[in-house]
């Protein structure tokens, strides 16, 4: 068999004695080499928990360990394959099962004992278990909304001014800095929070240290002008002559500056003193536009009568043309400060070294007040924890893992923080060389795209350079490609080796390409295509193009993947309508804001008029939604009513009852009368009965009564509102929501489920996934298609600071920072630079966003965008902010060509698309009627006796019963969530106290022998071996999954939620908690059968769903945490 190309790097990269970092370029298997990895580690270790594996992500933990797990079971149960890779990691499998069997492991029965979690989950076990020690207790839940929370610590902090005298005058200096505008003030403050970790171990020292300042400054002007100047050399008197000369032939008054060099002999002095200069004598080569001149003439000191001068400037500016890189090089120094920063921005810089570390410990508070942290608060506490105090070398904490500890494998190392770097290097501090133990870093600096999150690609860089810690990982790449045909990675190679920088810079983070090398052969037919729509309607043009080129793969491959991968949401506004028209089967992740979602808006609506009874725009909005239906002549003369109506402290809803009883005096609809007739007694009898129970259940319940479940249009939407109910009961406060304007941020935070939801009742078709390209990393998928490619992106928003860690060659760091400038000067020339680096390292994490697109490609590849004519021939340069930008001149080259084109669309729009339909209003029927009159409504029709969340004993289905087993389900969803080894003995036992508040909340004051009974089925499933199997980490694990289907009895939507579903050994588990126990004098298997014979078809039902979405066996089971019985359900 013929061997790989990078087949000796993939076999040195299992040597389990030595330390390795790894560059795994898109498709080049890296985690089957990583799980060869880990099998051959455990062949030479005591014991598994010995090795620690780290991902980024859950469901890349949970894959990771299903591979070492089934090679495990392959080795144990099957032959040796005949493959050579399968056959490598049998062998390697083989050895591990032996040492399993020498040592007594019982990996095959016990998987959990396999180490392997998110980074984050890493940082909360070590933040926990040593919580003690460190005095910095216990951490929260990870919030979904952490920008909220800022929101909020920057408003407790803003409202201190004047109370609180250690930060008034601080708060002083920065309000005037920025204008006085409170509101401004908060959002600066809060986007600075999401960046903590990297501001808040620094921050202390920038007070009156404006003169470090300096001295980085002119380093940083000195190494770069070097750099020119070297570049320059062979042209360099060239170039002083003209500049002579050009400075004393430039009309007055047209370059001032230019007049300064007049008698220069020679170049400028290096640093901060002669960067003016530099800046002036380069602006002879450049535009405004940083572009290398065209031409020159009088007004550049050239007039049209000196041709000798000027014929041999222009050779000049040839020559700089053809200088790879020159340009960049010029322009990065026409950015560079030329002055040191000034007195008020030192003022501003010593109020914030006050300010910022009292935000950060408002925003504890805030994080404490909602029983939530974010994964900042995590990562940092894990580093305190690990770091050495002063008088020590290495931290107790450290010494105490490293007993654990023999080897650490990263995944995505390239996405990783610097604070992240910086923990990794305190565990591995005390490792010396030859002690057996290893480091093995993994991931692909092309693919580094998380540079909001805080990931620094520039941390490879350095560790494939310098030592992580104590470690020097010798640094493996490998080339190959296993995903892509190689048409695919060819063009690939051609067209981003130009587009990736020459020459890697760490501090910007500038990564050269790497080329690849096909595994697959070529087709016979293009990989690629281009296609660029011009126009004034090219954006609908291209929206419809997509659309029949889904329908034509959905024709020649119906089996095989599509995907439509954009930067922006807001590139779908033509795609998604297109595919609708075009009747395409798709589904989209993260791609709808949850508060735009009308379901959503009317139950906000009905929410909002609930808690504010004199809000008249809430209670207009909710008399107009579909469940109400009052159309605008109703509103407007509802409207003009209650204005002229004496006001007597009634609220608005008194006010409609008064008007529904006054027959002459308004004009309503007939519709109009029959509704209120139908919604206000509705209203009535809830505002009677209001704060009696908590606002999640209240909301639902009216919703349910005033008819909201038969407006609905099916599942996506019922999965909507339930994210939203459940963000609501995270905003009770004593019955109401505690703040309004954060709570409605809070929903503008949260996306919409994955839309349309996927219908198990209708036959199985490919379905166009549609996403951002940031939530498709990792993904593979036949044919990709990236639309909008020119489009720009929007600007970032001035930070309040401004940052920038700067490592050299020799891995020594200085750092710069600069603050906003006023709200009434210019910015100040240090923070322009700093936004100049930022655009920079913009553009080439752009670059590399365009790379992991492009790559998710299997066959085909499809890329379009708009195109602008240029004003005599050929086409616009499409702006630098766009995604093309990076390869148009390839893209350019091959216009024309068969698979790249440009079509020209009409300039007016196609009757089609001019017509416009008027749509009526949803509304229900003027005698409706509801038949889900009650006050604990499940937001489901239910579809059989038993609805799938009933976690109750036999012998109590009351509402009391019902909310116990709520706050049990709760608290095994976050156990599972969280993974067993975040929850310590000590942290279980802290559960009683939050049952307590919990239940006390939804009016239940529990027992104790109710808490004894919750807390004995929490500890059985924790310790019970197959109760840790069940929360352990799976492939595809869910806790309580909402599946929607057609109910046969009518056209309405059910939803079944099951409890805990996943894939373990091939199976699709799914498992359902009873909390019952056997009755007096019956047995334990007469409990167990009539448990199996009450459950049977719901289980059933519950098989036949996941039959018809997956491939999987189905197995189902009843778990009984009270007793520790698991029972499998044979379901035919």
């Amino acid at each position: 068999m013929t061997l790989v190309v990078d087949h000796t790097e993939r076999l040195k990269a299992i040597e389990p004695q030595e330390s390795f970092i790894v560059s795994a370029p898109a498709g080049s298997g890296k985690t089957g080499l990583i799980t060869q990895r880990i099998l051959c580690l455990l062949g030479t270790v005591n014991n598994p928990e010995e090795i620690l594996g780290i991902t980024f992500t859950r469901k890349a933990a949970a894959e990771m360990a299903a591979r070492v797990h089934s090679a495990l079971q392959a080795a144990a149960n099957e032959p040796r394959p005949e493959n050579q890779y399968e056959a490598q990691t049998w062998e390697l499998a083989r050895k591990a099962l032996q040492q399993d069997q020498n040592l007594n492991w019982n990996l095959l029965d016990m998987p959990n004992r396999l180490r392997i979690q998110t980074i984050d989950s890493f940082c909360r076990y070590i933040a926990r278990q040593f919580s003690l020690e460190t005095k910095l207790g216990d951490l929260s839940e990870p919030s979904d909304q952490p920008e909220v929370l800022y929101q909020s610590a920057s408003r407790s902090l803003l409202q201190k001014l004047e109370t609180d005298d250690a930060v008034t005058p601080h708060l002083t200096v920065l309000l005037a800095h920025t204008g006085n505008d409170l509101a401004r003030c908060e959002r600066l403050l809060s986007e600075l929070l999401g960046k903590r970790e990297e501001w808040l171990p620094i921050i202390y020292g920038i007070k009156d240290n404006h003169h470090y300042f300096e001295q980085v400054i002119d380093q940083i002007i000195v190494e770069n002008i070097i750099d020119l100047q070297d570049r320059l050399m062979p042209v360099a008197g060239e170039l002083i002559e003209l500049a002579d000369f050009a400075a004393t032939h430039v009309p007055d008054g047209r370059n001032p500056c230019l007049t300064q060099l007049v008698g220069i002999k020679e170049l400028p002095d290096i640093g901060l003193s002669g960067i003016a200069d530099w800046q002036t004598l380069l602006r002879m080569l450049v535009t405004k536009d940083g572009a290398i001149r065209s031409k020159v003439d009088k007004n550049s000191g050239f007039p049209s009568d000196k041709k000798e001068h000027k014929s041999r400037m222009e050779a000049l500016l040839d020559w700089c043309r053809a200088q790879a890189d020159l340009v960049s090089q010029i322009n990065n120094i026409l950015h560079l400060p030329s002055k040191s920063m000034g007195t008020s921005e030192q003022l501003i810089l010593n109020a914030l070294a006050q300010l910022l570390p009292r935000l950060a410990a408002e925003l504890d508070i805030e994080f404490k007040a909602f029983d939530q942290c974010d994964y900042s608060a995590i990562t940092l506490a894990a580093l305190e924890a690990v770091s050495p105090t002063s008088d020590e070398v290495v931290s107790d904490i450290t010494l105490r893992l490293d007993y654990q500890l023999r080897h650490i494998l990263v995944d995505e190392f390239q996405d990783t923080s610097g604070s992240q770097v910086e923990l990794l290097a305190q565990l591995v501090s005390g490792w010396q060389p030859d002690d057996g133990r290893t480091l093995f870093l993994v991931g692909d600096a092309m693919q580094s795209l998380y540079g909001f999150r805080n990931a620094n690609v520039g941390l490879f860089i350095n560790s494939q350079r310098h030592p992580v810690g104590t470690v020097q990982c010798t640094p493996i790449n490998l080339t190959t490609n296993f995903r892509s045909e190689k048409g695919i990675v060819d063009w690939v190679n051609n067209v981003f080796t130009g587009a990736f920088p020459k020459k890697a810079d760490i501090s910007r983070g500038a990564i050269p390409y790497s080329r690849a090398v096909a595994f697959k052969s070529k087709s016979d037919h293009a990989a690629v295509h281009f296609q660029g729509f011009s126009g004034d309607f090219a954006e609908s043009e291209e929206a419809k193009h997509i659309a029949n080129t889904c329908l034509q793969i959905n024709q020649d491959n119906p089996t095989q993947s599509i995907a439509i991968l954009v930067r922006s949401r807001g590139h779908l506004k033509h795609i998604i309508p297109a595919l609708q028209a075009a009747r395409l089967n798709w589904e989209a992740h993260d791609i709808t804001p949850l508060g735009i979602r009308m379901p959503v808006l009317d139950m906000m609506s009905l929410t909002r008029a609930l808690v504010s009874p004199a809000d008249r725009i809430a209670w207009l909005a909710l008399l107009r939604t579909p469940f109400c239906g009052l159309g605008l002549e109703d509103l407007l003369t509802i409207s003009n009513s209650t204005m002229i109506t004496p006001y007597n402290g009634d609220s608005i809803l008194g006010q409609l009852q008064k008007l529904m009883t006054s027959s002459s005096a308004v004009k309503l609809t007939d519709y109009g009368r029959a509704a209120l007739e139908r919604v206000v007694p509705i209203l009535l009898n809830a505002w009677d009965e209001r704060r009696r129970l908590d606002i999640r259940t209240e909301v639902e319940s009216i919703w349910q009564n005033l008819g909201g479940a038969a407006t609905v249009s099916g599942d996506a939407d019922l999965s909507d509102l339930r994210s939203y109910l459940d963000l609501l009961e995270t905003w009770q406060v004593a019955g109401l929501v505690g703040d309004w304007s954060l709570f409605e941020l809070a929903v503008e935070k949260l996306y919409a489920n994955p839309s349309p939801h996927y219908n198990v009742d209708q036959q199985k078709k490919t379905k166009i996934q549609i996403m951002t390209i940031h939530k498709s990393k990792g993904l593979e998928f036949d044919h990709v298609i990236l639309p909008s490619l020119t489009s720009k992106s929007v600007s970032d928003s001035k930070p309040l600071l401004r940052w920038q860690k700067i490592i050299d060659e020799d891995n020594q760091s200085a750092l710069i920072m600069a603050p906003l400038g006023a709200h009434d000067e210019e910015d100040d020339p240090v923070y322009g630079y700093l936004k100049h680096e930022s655009n920079l390292k913009k553009r080439l994490e752009d670059t590399r966003v365009l790379y992991v697109a492009a790559t998710r490609a299997i066959s085909k590849l499809y890329l379009s965008g708009k195109l602008i004519p240029g004003k005599k021939e050929g086409w616009n340069t499409p702006g630098k902010t766009s995604l093309i930008s990076p390869i148009w001149p390839s893209v350019l080259e091959g216009l024309n060509t068969e698979a790249y084109n440009v079509i020209a669309t009409p300039d007016y729009e196609s009757p089609q698309d001019k017509k416009r339909q008027l749509r009526h209003i949803r509304r229900l029927p003027s005698d409706f009627v509801s038949l889900h009159n009650h006050k604990y409504a499940l937001l489901t029709v239910p579809e059989t006796k038993s609805s799938g969340l009933e976690l109750t004993p036999d012998s109590d289905l009351s509402l009391r019963a019902r909310h116990l087993g709520t706050v049990l389900h709760r608290s095994l969803k976050q156990i599972a969530n969280d993974g067993l080894r975040a929850w310590p003995s000590d942290r279980i036992n802290r559960l009683p106290a939050a049952w307590t508040g919990q239940l006390k909340e939804l009016g239940i004051l529990v027992s104790e022998q109710e808490l004894e009974d919750l807390s004995k089925a929490i500890c059985t499933i924790t310790q019970e071996a197959k109760g840790q199997w069940i929360l352990g980490d799976h492939q595809e694990a869910y806790c309580e999954q909402s599946l929607s289907h057609s109910l046969s009895a009518s056209d309405k939507v059910g939803v079944s939620i099951i409890d805990r579903t996943f894939i373990d050994g091939g199976f699709r588990w799914i498992i359902d908690y009873k909390f019952s126990q056997p009755n007096d004098n019956e047995s334990l298997s007469q409990f167990e059968q009539r448990q199996i014979d009450r459950y049977l078809p719901q289980l059933a039902h519950y098989a036949d769903l996941y039959r018809q979405i997956g491939s999987e066996q189905v197995r189902c089971a009843l778990y009984f945490p009270q007793i520790g019985l698991f029972s499998e359900v044979t379901v035919d």
